[in-house]
């Protein structure tokens, strides 16, 4: 996955949709600048990918 989040980034696409918590930790350790929308994941305040559900923080939103 973080080999696929890197490709992403050097691509410089407009936004990543992730699902799951690989793919999206692999996101978010990957940029800090591109828009990452998370997509079914249990728990990203727990599992340390947003702040908050009501305010994920930097670069991440999703749904839960």
């Amino acid at each position: 996955m973080p080999a696929l989040a890197a490709q992403l980034v050097a691509g410089k696409v407009d936004i990543i949709v992730t699902h799951g918590s690989a793919g999206s930790r692999a996101a978010t350790q990957a940029t800090s600048e591109i828009p990452i929308v998370i997509a079914v994941i249990g728990d990203p305040v727990g599992s340390g990918l947003a702040a908050s559900l009501a305010r994920p923080g930097g670069n991440v939103t999703g749904l839960v």
